[in-house]
Parts: structure tokens; C-alpha cells; sequence
């Protein structure tokens, strides 16, 4: 199943994008840490300097929060509803 996963930092001074995340999984906790491992790649300095990983990404000082999750694949309509990073 796909879903889409729109986060961002818990970091408010941290300037990184907003992200919508396309992940698919067995379900919605699979999809998350998938999610979780495109997101590092897409920003690797989260895992390089403030040693992330998909385990700990959701959550934490410096880790990400989930600020909504939908079934299937939005990503063309959080791109152009708003100002998000889209990793596919």
C-alpha cells in the first residue's frame, strides 16, 4: 500500500524544508519507516551530524513529526496545495 506523509522538524530554528513523503509498505507503520530512510537521503546531514536513523527519525530533539498521513499517493496535490519538499 502507498501512502503519503507529510512532516516537518521539531527543530523550529532548523530552515530545512517541510516534506511530503511517498512510502510504500505492508501497512502504515511499514510505510513510516520507509518513509523514514527516503528521508534521510534526502537530507543527509540528519543522519551524518545528528546521528538519525530510520528508527529514531520520528521523534527526538532533532528528528522529524508526522503532521498528517494519507492513504495512496498525494504527492502531485501537497506540492501544489503548498510549499513542500517532495520525496518520491
Amino acid at each position: 500500500m502507498k501512502y503519503t506523509i507529510i512532516g516537518d522538524w521539531y527543530d523550529v530554528s532548523d530552515l530545512a524544508h517541510s516534506f511530503a513523503v511517498v512510502a510504500e509498505g505492508a501497512d502504515y507503520e511499514e510505510a513510516k519507516a520507509n518513509a523514514a530512510a527516503a528521508v534521510l537521503e534526502a537530507f543527509p546531514w540528519r543522519a551524518e551530524e545528528d546521528g538519525e536513523t530510520p528508527e529514531t527519525l520520528w521523534g527526538g530533539d532533532n528528528g522529524a513529526y508526522v503532521v498528517a498521513a494519507f492513504h495512496g499517493d498525494l504527492g502531485a496535490q501537497t506540492v501544489d496545495a503548498a510549499s513542500f519538499r517532495l520525496i518520491a
